[in-house]
Protein backbone atom coordinates (compact mmCIF):
# COMPACT_ATOMS: atom_id res chain seq x y z
CA UNK A 1 0.00 0.00 0.00
CA UNK A 2 1.40 3.36 -1.04
CA UNK A 3 0.08 5.82 1.53
CA UNK A 4 2.46 8.77 1.73
CA UNK A 5 2.72 11.17 -1.20
CA UNK A 6 2.63 14.93 -1.73
CA UNK A 7 1.50 17.17 -4.59
CA UNK A 8 2.88 20.71 -4.33
CA UNK A 9 1.73 23.84 -6.11
CA UNK A 10 -0.88 26.57 -5.99
CA UNK A 11 -4.32 25.00 -5.60
CA UNK A 12 -7.53 27.01 -6.04
CA UNK A 13 -10.58 24.83 -5.47
CA UNK A 14 -13.38 27.36 -5.00
CA UNK A 15 -14.06 26.39 -1.40
CA UNK A 16 -14.41 28.74 1.55
CA UNK A 17 -12.45 30.69 2.64
CA UNK A 18 -11.35 30.95 -1.03
CA UNK A 19 -7.65 31.00 -0.28
CA UNK A 20 -4.86 29.34 -2.17
CA UNK A 21 -3.55 26.08 -0.81
CA UNK A 22 -0.02 25.10 -1.64
CA UNK A 23 -0.20 21.31 -1.55
CA UNK A 24 -2.05 18.12 -0.71
CA UNK A 25 -1.09 14.85 0.97
CA UNK A 26 -2.16 11.35 -0.10
CA UNK A 27 -2.83 9.15 2.95
CA UNK A 28 -3.56 5.96 1.05
CA UNK A 29 -7.27 6.64 0.68
CA UNK A 30 -7.90 10.33 0.01
CA UNK A 31 -6.10 13.58 -0.75
CA UNK A 32 -6.08 15.85 2.30
CA UNK A 33 -5.18 19.51 2.81
CA UNK A 34 -3.36 18.85 6.08
CA UNK A 35 0.30 18.55 5.12
CA UNK A 36 1.65 19.16 8.63
CA UNK A 37 2.27 22.83 7.91
CA UNK A 38 0.13 25.95 7.81
CA UNK A 39 0.88 27.93 4.64
CA UNK A 40 0.92 31.69 4.49
CA UNK A 41 -1.83 33.17 2.35
CA UNK A 42 -3.46 36.39 1.16
CA UNK A 43 -6.79 37.09 2.86
CA UNK A 44 -9.92 38.51 1.22
CA UNK A 45 -8.76 42.14 1.60
CA UNK A 46 -5.25 41.55 0.27
CA UNK A 47 -3.31 41.27 3.55
CA UNK A 48 -0.57 38.67 3.89
CA UNK A 49 -1.11 36.21 6.74
CA UNK A 50 2.04 34.45 7.93
CA UNK A 51 2.19 30.67 8.19
CA UNK A 52 4.76 27.95 8.79
CA UNK A 53 5.41 27.84 5.05
CA UNK A 54 5.88 31.29 3.55
CA UNK A 55 6.95 30.49 0.01
CA UNK A 56 5.05 29.61 -3.13
CA UNK A 57 6.70 26.29 -4.15
CA UNK A 58 5.00 26.46 -7.49
CA UNK A 59 7.81 25.60 -9.87
CA UNK A 60 9.55 22.34 -9.03
CA UNK A 61 10.05 19.71 -6.35
CA UNK A 62 12.45 16.80 -5.87
CA UNK A 63 13.63 14.51 -3.12
CA UNK A 64 14.52 11.07 -1.84
CA UNK A 65 13.19 8.78 0.90
CA UNK A 66 14.60 11.09 3.58
CA UNK A 67 14.31 14.64 2.30
CA UNK A 68 12.25 16.76 -0.11
CA UNK A 69 12.91 20.23 -1.50
CA UNK A 70 10.36 22.52 -3.22
CA UNK A 71 11.33 25.81 -4.87
CA UNK A 72 9.61 29.00 -5.92
CA UNK A 73 9.33 32.51 -4.52
CA UNK A 74 9.20 33.91 -1.02
CA UNK A 75 5.93 35.05 0.45
CA UNK A 76 3.99 38.09 -0.62
CA UNK A 77 6.12 41.13 -1.39
CA UNK A 78 6.61 43.85 -3.97
CA UNK A 79 10.11 42.41 -4.50
CA UNK A 80 10.34 38.74 -5.43
CA UNK A 81 12.96 36.70 -3.56
CA UNK A 82 13.99 33.10 -4.08
CA UNK A 83 12.41 30.69 -1.62
CA UNK A 84 13.02 27.08 -0.60
CA UNK A 85 10.83 24.73 1.43
CA UNK A 86 12.41 21.59 2.89
CA UNK A 87 10.60 18.53 4.24
CA UNK A 88 12.30 16.04 6.57
CA UNK A 89 10.52 12.69 6.23
CA UNK A 90 11.85 11.43 9.57
CA UNK A 91 10.23 14.30 11.51
CA UNK A 92 7.38 15.08 9.06
CA UNK A 93 8.25 18.78 9.48
CA UNK A 94 8.67 21.58 6.95
CA UNK A 95 11.25 24.37 7.07
CA UNK A 96 11.18 27.44 4.87
CA UNK A 97 14.05 29.69 3.80
CA UNK A 98 14.11 33.12 2.20
CA UNK A 99 17.27 33.27 0.10
CA UNK A 100 19.01 36.53 -0.75
CA UNK A 101 18.68 36.47 -4.53
CA UNK A 102 16.03 38.58 -6.23
CA UNK A 103 13.88 36.49 -8.57
CA UNK A 104 12.33 33.03 -8.56
CA UNK A 105 13.86 29.61 -8.30
CA UNK A 106 12.56 27.65 -11.29
CA UNK A 107 14.04 24.16 -10.95
CA UNK A 108 15.65 21.78 -8.46
CA UNK A 109 17.55 18.48 -8.70
CA UNK A 110 19.05 15.95 -6.30
CA UNK A 111 21.48 13.08 -6.65
CA UNK A 112 19.40 11.17 -4.09
CA UNK A 113 22.29 11.20 -1.64
CA UNK A 114 21.77 14.54 0.09
CA UNK A 115 23.12 16.85 -2.62
CA UNK A 116 20.69 19.42 -4.05
CA UNK A 117 20.88 22.10 -6.73
CA UNK A 118 18.29 24.85 -7.17
CA UNK A 119 18.50 27.30 -10.08
CA UNK A 120 16.44 30.17 -11.40
CA UNK A 121 16.29 33.75 -12.63
CA UNK A 122 19.32 35.68 -13.85
CA UNK A 123 21.66 32.69 -13.63
CA UNK A 124 21.11 32.09 -9.90
CA UNK A 125 22.53 28.74 -8.80
CA UNK A 126 22.31 27.35 -5.26
CA UNK A 127 23.86 24.14 -3.93
CA UNK A 128 23.16 22.23 -0.71
CA UNK A 129 25.68 19.48 0.07
CA UNK A 130 24.12 17.42 2.84
CA UNK A 131 20.70 17.37 4.49
CA UNK A 132 21.75 19.75 7.28
CA UNK A 133 23.97 21.99 5.14
CA UNK A 134 23.21 25.60 4.23
CA UNK A 135 22.33 26.74 0.74
CA UNK A 136 25.39 28.22 -1.00
CA UNK A 137 24.94 30.76 -3.80
CA UNK A 138 26.96 31.29 -6.92
CA UNK A 139 26.27 33.29 -10.06
CA UNK A 140 26.49 31.33 -13.29
CA UNK A 141 28.23 33.16 -16.18
CA UNK A 142 24.92 34.13 -17.83
CA UNK A 143 21.95 36.45 -17.32
CA UNK A 144 19.51 33.90 -18.72
CA UNK A 145 16.81 32.43 -16.48
CA UNK A 146 17.44 28.78 -15.67
CA UNK A 147 14.39 26.67 -16.46
CA UNK A 148 15.62 23.08 -16.04
CA UNK A 149 18.48 21.48 -14.12
CA UNK A 150 19.48 17.82 -14.18
CA UNK A 151 22.65 15.97 -13.33
CA UNK A 152 24.66 12.79 -13.67
CA UNK A 153 26.33 13.37 -10.29
CA UNK A 154 27.21 16.27 -8.01
CA UNK A 155 30.24 16.89 -10.23
CA UNK A 156 28.38 16.90 -13.57
CA UNK A 157 25.31 19.09 -13.98
CA UNK A 158 23.40 20.34 -17.05
CA UNK A 159 21.20 23.44 -17.05
CA UNK A 160 18.77 24.86 -19.61
CA UNK A 161 18.23 28.62 -19.64
CA UNK A 162 15.98 31.00 -21.56
CA UNK A 163 15.77 34.72 -22.27
CA UNK A 164 12.86 36.58 -23.86
CA UNK A 165 13.29 39.78 -25.82
CA UNK A 166 11.40 41.37 -28.68
CA UNK A 167 8.73 38.68 -28.54
CA UNK A 168 11.18 35.85 -29.05
CA UNK A 169 12.71 33.38 -26.60
CA UNK A 170 16.36 32.38 -26.79
CA UNK A 171 17.92 29.36 -25.12
CA UNK A 172 21.24 28.30 -23.66
CA UNK A 173 22.44 24.91 -22.42
CA UNK A 174 25.29 24.86 -19.89
CA UNK A 175 27.44 22.14 -18.39
CA UNK A 176 28.72 22.54 -14.82
CA UNK A 177 31.55 20.00 -14.67
CA UNK A 178 33.93 19.77 -11.69
CA UNK A 179 32.93 23.36 -10.78
CA UNK A 180 33.69 24.74 -14.26
CA UNK A 181 31.04 26.25 -16.52
CA UNK A 182 30.95 25.52 -20.27
CA UNK A 183 28.23 26.79 -22.61
CA UNK A 184 27.19 23.94 -24.91
CA UNK A 185 24.49 25.70 -26.89
CA UNK A 186 23.22 29.22 -27.60
CA UNK A 187 20.65 29.98 -30.31
CA UNK A 188 21.22 33.75 -30.07
CA UNK A 189 25.00 33.64 -30.47
CA UNK A 190 25.69 30.36 -32.26
CA UNK A 191 29.47 30.84 -32.40
CA UNK A 192 31.24 27.79 -31.01
CA UNK A 193 28.15 25.70 -30.28
CA UNK A 194 29.02 22.15 -29.21
CA UNK A 195 25.46 20.92 -29.74
CA UNK A 196 23.90 21.25 -33.18
CA UNK A 197 20.09 21.38 -33.21
CA UNK A 198 18.15 21.90 -36.46
CA UNK A 199 15.16 24.26 -36.72
CA UNK A 200 15.98 26.32 -33.65
CA UNK A 201 12.42 27.62 -33.10
CA UNK A 202 11.25 26.44 -29.65
CA UNK A 203 14.63 24.79 -29.42
CA UNK A 204 14.35 23.23 -25.98
CA UNK A 205 11.89 22.71 -23.15
CA UNK A 206 13.68 20.04 -21.10
CA UNK A 207 16.98 18.19 -20.81
CA UNK A 208 18.16 14.94 -19.28
CA UNK A 209 21.73 13.58 -19.00
CA UNK A 210 22.77 10.01 -18.20
CA UNK A 211 26.14 8.30 -18.20
CA UNK A 212 27.00 4.64 -18.76
CA UNK A 213 29.24 3.46 -15.93
CA UNK A 214 30.83 0.78 -18.15
CA UNK A 215 31.73 2.79 -21.28
CA UNK A 216 31.80 6.26 -19.64
CA UNK A 217 29.53 7.45 -22.46
CA UNK A 218 27.28 10.46 -21.88
CA UNK A 219 23.71 10.44 -23.22
CA UNK A 220 22.21 13.95 -23.26
CA UNK A 221 18.56 14.27 -24.27
CA UNK A 222 17.36 17.71 -25.42
CA UNK A 223 13.56 17.81 -25.75
CA UNK A 224 11.81 20.50 -27.81
CA UNK A 225 10.66 21.29 -31.34
CA UNK A 226 13.38 18.99 -32.61
CA UNK A 227 14.11 16.44 -29.87
CA UNK A 228 17.69 15.16 -29.95
CA UNK A 229 19.99 12.64 -28.31
CA UNK A 230 23.63 13.76 -28.04
CA UNK A 231 26.44 11.34 -27.21
CA UNK A 232 30.05 11.74 -26.18
CA UNK A 233 32.63 9.98 -24.00
CA UNK A 234 34.30 11.10 -20.82
CA UNK A 235 34.55 14.88 -20.51
CA UNK A 236 34.89 15.38 -24.27
CA UNK A 237 32.91 18.20 -25.86
CA UNK A 238 32.78 16.42 -29.22
CA UNK A 239 29.13 15.36 -29.52
CA UNK A 240 27.28 13.31 -32.12
CA UNK A 241 23.57 14.06 -32.40
CA UNK A 242 20.60 11.94 -33.50
CA UNK A 243 17.06 13.18 -33.99
CA UNK A 244 14.72 11.08 -31.84
CA UNK A 245 12.39 10.69 -34.81
CA UNK A 246 14.89 8.08 -36.01
CA UNK A 247 14.04 6.07 -32.89
CA UNK A 248 10.28 6.27 -33.43
CA UNK A 249 9.36 9.45 -31.56
CA UNK A 250 7.26 11.24 -34.19
CA UNK A 251 6.33 14.43 -32.33
CA UNK A 252 7.94 16.78 -34.83
CA UNK A 253 6.55 14.89 -37.82
CA UNK A 254 3.07 15.30 -36.37
CA UNK A 255 3.57 19.01 -35.75
CA UNK A 256 3.96 18.60 -31.99
CA UNK A 257 6.56 19.94 -29.58
CA UNK A 258 8.32 17.94 -26.87
CA UNK A 259 7.74 19.48 -23.44
CA UNK A 260 9.07 17.17 -20.73
CA UNK A 261 11.33 14.17 -20.27
CA UNK A 262 10.91 11.84 -17.29
CA UNK A 263 13.72 9.30 -17.06
CA UNK A 264 13.98 6.43 -14.60
CA UNK A 265 16.69 4.35 -16.33
CA UNK A 266 18.36 4.09 -19.74
CA UNK A 267 15.54 1.76 -20.81
CA UNK A 268 12.61 3.52 -19.10
CA UNK A 269 12.16 7.06 -20.40
CA UNK A 270 8.96 9.04 -20.96
CA UNK A 271 8.67 12.08 -23.23
CA UNK A 272 5.57 14.28 -23.09
CA UNK A 273 4.51 16.36 -26.07
CA UNK A 274 1.76 18.89 -26.72
CA UNK A 275 -1.83 17.67 -27.19
CA UNK A 276 -1.47 14.69 -24.83
CA UNK A 277 1.22 12.94 -26.84
CA UNK A 278 3.10 10.46 -24.64
CA UNK A 279 6.08 8.42 -25.87
CA UNK A 280 7.96 5.73 -23.96
CA UNK A 281 11.52 4.52 -24.60
CA UNK A 282 11.88 0.81 -23.79
CA UNK A 283 15.58 0.51 -24.57
CA UNK A 284 15.00 -0.22 -28.25
CA UNK A 285 12.64 2.43 -29.62
CA UNK A 286 10.06 5.05 -28.69
CA UNK A 287 6.44 3.95 -28.79
CA UNK A 288 3.37 6.13 -28.40
CA UNK A 289 1.34 5.35 -25.27
CA UNK A 290 -2.38 6.02 -24.87
CA UNK A 291 -3.15 6.74 -21.21
CA UNK A 292 -6.76 5.79 -20.31
CA UNK A 293 -9.12 8.61 -19.34
CA UNK A 294 -6.91 11.30 -20.91
CA UNK A 295 -7.71 12.99 -24.25
CA UNK A 296 -6.31 11.48 -27.44
CA UNK A 297 -7.95 13.65 -30.07
CA UNK A 298 -4.97 15.81 -31.17
CA UNK A 299 -7.14 18.84 -30.39
CA UNK A 300 -7.30 19.15 -26.60
CA UNK A 301 -4.44 20.90 -24.85
CA UNK A 302 -3.51 20.20 -21.23
CA UNK A 303 -0.53 20.53 -18.94
CA UNK A 304 1.37 17.58 -17.47
CA UNK A 305 3.73 17.77 -14.51
CA UNK A 306 6.64 15.64 -13.36
CA UNK A 307 5.97 11.91 -13.45
CA UNK A 308 7.13 10.01 -10.36
CA UNK A 309 7.98 6.32 -10.10
CA UNK A 310 8.29 4.66 -6.70
CA UNK A 311 10.63 1.82 -5.78
CA UNK A 312 7.65 -0.54 -5.87
CA UNK A 313 6.99 0.36 -9.52
CA UNK A 314 3.93 2.53 -8.97
CA UNK A 315 3.75 5.65 -11.11
CA UNK A 316 2.01 8.99 -10.43
CA UNK A 317 1.29 11.70 -13.02
CA UNK A 318 -0.34 15.04 -12.14
CA UNK A 319 -2.14 16.13 -15.32
CA UNK A 320 -4.70 18.65 -16.46
CA UNK A 321 -7.91 17.05 -17.75
CA UNK A 322 -9.76 20.27 -18.56
CA UNK A 323 -9.04 23.96 -18.09
CA UNK A 324 -7.56 24.50 -14.61
CA UNK A 325 -8.74 21.06 -13.43
CA UNK A 326 -6.02 18.63 -12.42
CA UNK A 327 -6.04 14.99 -11.39
CA UNK A 328 -3.31 12.60 -10.31
CA UNK A 329 -3.15 9.48 -12.47
CA UNK A 330 -1.80 6.31 -10.87
CA UNK A 331 -0.36 3.43 -12.86
CA UNK A 332 2.03 0.52 -12.59
CA UNK A 333 5.16 -0.24 -14.58
CA UNK A 334 5.03 -3.31 -16.82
Amino acid sequence: MFNDAYVLGTIEDGKLPYQSRWGRHWNGTTWEDNINAKPGYTDNVGNWVEGDITIAPRNDVTGDDHFMVAVGLWGYSTTTYAGVAEFDNSTKKWKCYKLQSVGELRCVWTDGKGYFIAAGDNGMFYTKDGYTADWVYQKAPTDYNFLRVSGVSKNEIYVLGYYNTGGRSYHEIWRYYSQDWVKLYDDKDTTGNYLHIPNAEYVAADIYPSRCSITDSLYLYVIGWESMLFKTKGSSLSFTGTNLSEYGMLLRENGRTGLDINAFSLSDIWVFGTRYNFYHWNGVDFQKVIIPYLPNDEITFGDQRKMVKTKSGKMFLPTEVSSQVYVVMQGTSN
